[in-house]
C-alpha cells in the first residue's frame, strides 16, 4: 500500500515540476484565441 501511494505522490510531483519548468504554471492557455484561428 505505501509503495501505491508513493507512486502518486511522485508522478503528481514530477507533474509540478515540469510544469513549473516549462513556465507554463498557472498561466497556461486552454484554448485558442480568436487572432490564433484567423492566421490561415
Amino acid at each position: 500500500m505505501r509503495i501505491v501511494v508513493i507512486a502518486i505522490v511522485a508522478s503528481i510531483m514530477s507533474i509540478l515540476v515540469f510544469k513549473y519548468v516549462e513556465g507554463t504554471f498557472g498561466n497556461s492557455e486552454v484554448a485558442a484565441t480568436a487572432e490564433q484561428l484567423s492566421e490561415d
